[in-house]
């Protein structure tokens, strides 16, 4: 998988929080959805995921609709670049599984993302890919192609700014995935300046940030996914593994920051 520090506030928190976190604390811990509300392989230490903003416009369209929009915006990895086909990528696995944990929830994914983009090139088209669309929520994957490219930060922290704000003027919500983990890419490139600038434009604009690299960190150190030195013939089946993980893990993180009332969805699978 080519595309695939801790700084800040919020990612010494993570730091913090990962060498107190014991191996057995699943992320699942103290949620409705008990054991069976993520495959093992899935599971995430809970102390990874200490952003607790919330989603209060898209519980506000939830509860008077029964209806959400959300529009996933990002680069190869949303895409789905190396998965079966791209009922295999992230957003189509996130859809899947709110569907599960909602099932009154009537939903729309769109996945309007573009291989290889950097955030200046997604916010060129954010009006009319994006916003257009006329979603709730806005699912915004970047910061990998920015890293790769060494984009200058304060330049990358601006189209950040730019795009929630539009997003907000739109009456929608964002949610910002940081950039992949990889032993191999994590040697050559520079994540963490990016994961920062994602970490700060959260805490400011008190926006929901989903913490992949972290998430994908401790699967890797864990063991239970290998996603450096994968042999060609195992590419798909580890790509088709990890994305559908992310929309899982993607889809409680989006549930849980709606905090719907437990009487709301009285089938929920939360």
């Amino acid at each position: 998988m080519t595309e695939l520090g801790f700084g800040g506030f919020r990612g010494m928190a993570i730091a913090a929080a990962l060498l107190a976190a014991a191996p057995a604390f699943a992320q699942n811990a103290g949620l409705s959805g008990g054991a069976g509300d993520m495959p093992e392989s899935c599971r995430v230490p809970r102390a990874v995921f200490v952003d607790e903003s919330k989603l209060p416009l898209a519980a506000k369209k939830v509860m008077e609709s029964r209806r959400l929009v959300v529009v996933a915006i990002g680069s190869s990895s949303t895409q789905g670049l190396g998965a079966s086909g791209p009922q295999a990528a992230w957003p189509a696995r996130f859809e899947a599984d709110i569907r599960r944990r909602l099932p009154d929830l009537t939903v729309e994914v769109h996945n309007r993302a573009k291989a290889r983009e950097s955030a200046e090139q997604m916010l060129k088209r954010l009006r009319t890919d994006v916003l257009a669309l006329r979603p709730d929520l806005v699912i915004w994957e970047t910061g990998t192609a920015d890293a790769v490219r060494t984009i200058e930060i304060d330049h990358f922290a601006g189209q950040l700014e730019d795009g929630i704000a539009q997003i907000a003027a739109a009456r929608a919500e964002t949610v910002l995935v940081t950039p992949q983990y990889g032993r191999d890419t994590v040697r050559l490139i520079a994540f963490q300046p990016y994961i920062d600038a994602m970490n700060h434009a959260g805490l400011r604009r008190d926006v929901l940030v989903f913490p992949r690299y972290e998430a994908m960190r401790h699967w890797v150190e864990s063991g239970a996914m290998k996603l450096d030195n994968v042999p060609r013939a195992e590419m798909t089946k580890v790509a088709d593994a990890l994305y559908d993980c992310l929309g899982r893990q993607i889809a409680r993180t989006v549930v849980r920051a709606m905090d719907l009332p437990p009487t709301a969805f009285p089938a929920s699978a939360r």
